[in-house]
């Protein structure tokens, strides 16, 4: 009984952590944007993605998700995974510069900067 109840526990908590990443993609009703900020900071056909194009639509996707009210957290948790995203997609570490530079909260994904102290 006691097994039984762990593998409950472990597969209700694997549930749990599935939902979590997955509400953590584009907010809903924002999916457009998302899916445009994602294609504006990827490579396309082997060509690098255009900074400021992906300038652009990162502010675009911001700027919506204020206008809307979505919440700070919401809002955070979807650009950490849209940076994400990109990062396996290969957007390059320009591309990562624009998030960081525009959303450092968002979790850096590039190499770590070195450390001031030694």
């Amino acid at each position: 009984m006691r097994k039984l109840i762990t593998v409950l526990g472990a597969t209700g908590f694997a549930g749990l952590a599935a939902m979590s990443s997955a509400q953590a993609a584009p907010v809903p009703g924002y999916e457009a944007l998302y899916e445009a900020v994602f294609l504006a900071c990827t490579p396309d056909a082997g060509v690098a993605p255009v900074v400021a194009v992906c300038t652009d639509a990162i502010n675009a996707y911001s700027s919506a998700l204020i206008a809307g009210g979505v919440s700070e957290e919401a809002a955070l948790q979807s650009f950490a995974a849209l940076r994400g995203e990109v990062a396996v997609a290969d957007g390059g570490l320009p591309i990562d510069a624009v998030f960081e530079e525009l959303l450092p909260e968002s979790g850096a994904i590039g190499p770590a900067a070195a450390s001031p102290v030694a």
